[in-house]
């Protein structure tokens, strides 16, 4: 059986999928990647330059020249919260309500206003990483849920277990601390922001003129290669580690562009709030791997024959015929190996009269490593 979230589209008009940017949902992004940058190749570097000493201009997310820093204070803290922000995102850390663009201020307000019992659920099922197993409505006076949730963290991790310490024993001072990060977060990282928040109102408007003219269905689908729409009964289905069902006639859906959110599309669908897609915008000139992409990449470069004429291409452009007499083959086999190589897109292809001249695209092969971290981390 296949795992998916399948976002259910019978009697769904326009309105019922919005679009808009969301300062909150950007900033936890952007912690997510400093925090786990193991699978966010692309912020290596930019995480190693909010370290470095504020008065060292460094080139960051985009292009000029940043200041954005941390200081040691707010790294530990920002590490200390980091499940929050973790794969399994706490869900008052994306829009609450079915509205984009609204400011910081104001979703962080959102969280500042939800029942303290309710903010506790919440932030337990983001410690425990998931809110598929026991309920935790009654975390603040269930005893059962509380020793379920102390067990859970322990066994994740000690920042989950000091987490579930401080929710259970003080939650409204938890809160009170993590909205103060949030805020000192922002303030450390507004310029990189700053520059993020142009590229999404840059990419807002055909956004949401896609949704109008090609209508939601497609128009979510076409977010994510790991998405497809289906008709009877019209959905859409991203490939996901969990399953949920979510029927946007009632659950209004807003979509949220993100820079830092790259490679993931995050589809949040908790009961009682609307259903969040935060989708990553690609950086310029890249283009995000299907899984299909690098699996066929992969198994192409499998094949021993395959190997040899990779070996001698990655060097210099030939010709079929001299592949075939440097690599001891045939030019029917050469002829298929490289239609095989054609097809996963790793030759490129020059024509002088009529020969033609194979070359390796080494800047596919090189990025398939981080195509691979790509697709697994999706």
């Amino acid at each position: 059986m296949s795992v998916s979230v399948v976002l259910s589209l019978a009697g769904v008009g326009p309105t019922h999928v919005v679009a808009g940017a969301s300062p909150l949902a950007e900033l936890t992004a952007a912690l997510h990647a400093y925090t786990e940058t193991e699978h966010h190749q692309w912020a290596l570097r930019w995480a190693r330059d909010l370290e470095a000493e504020p008065d060292r201009g460094v080139t960051s997310v985009g292009t000029g020249t940043s200041v954005s820093t941390l200081g040691p204070e707010t790294r530990r803290h920002i590490r200390e919260w980091a499940p929050l922000w973790a794969s399994y995102r706490a869900r008052y850390l994306l829009p609450l309500s079915p509205v984009g663009d609204r400011t910081l201020a104001e979703e962080i307000a959102d969280i500042e206003r939800l029942p303290l019992p309710l903010f506790a659920e919440l932030t337990g099922y983001a410690i425990r990483g998931g809110n598929s197993g026991p309920p935790l409505n009654r975390i603040l006076g269930d005893a059962g849920q509380r020793a379920g949730l102390l067990a859970s963290a322990e066994r994740r991790s000690t920042a989950r277990a000091e987490l579930a310490d401080r929710l259970l024993g003080d939650p409204g001072s938890l809160r009170t601390d993590l909205l103060d990060l949030l805020i000192c977060a922002a303030r450390a990282l507004e310029t990189d922001l700053a520059r993020a928040e142009r590229v999404i109102t840059e990419q807002l408007p055909g956004l949401c003129k896609r949704i109008q003219r090609e209508g939601p269905g497609r128009t979510l689908a076409g977010l994510d290669p790991s998405a497809s729409y289906r008709d009877e009964p019209p959905r859409v289905v991203f490939d996901k580690f969990h399953h949920g069902i979510v029927n946007v006639a009632t659950t209004p859906v807003l979509i949220v562009p993100s820079v830092f959110g790259r490679p993931h599309l995050l589809v949040k669908h908790e009961p009682g709030f609307a259903a969040v897609v935060q989708y990553p915008l690609l950086a310029e000139g890249s283009d995000q791997p299907a899984h299909t992409v690098v699996n066929r990449r992969l198994e192409v470069l499998c094949d021993a024959g395959r190997q040899r004429i990779v070996r001698a291409i990655a060097r210099e452009p030939l010709t079929p015929s001299e592949l075939a007499d440097r690599g001891g083959m045939s030019l029917p086999q050469v002829s298929r190996h490289l239609a095989r190589l054609r097809e996963a897109g790793l030759v490129t292809v020059v024509r002088d009269g009529r020969r033609a001249y194979y070359q390796l695209d080494l800047e596919r092969v090189r990025r398939l490593g981080d195509d691979l971290l790509t697709v697994l981390f999706h």
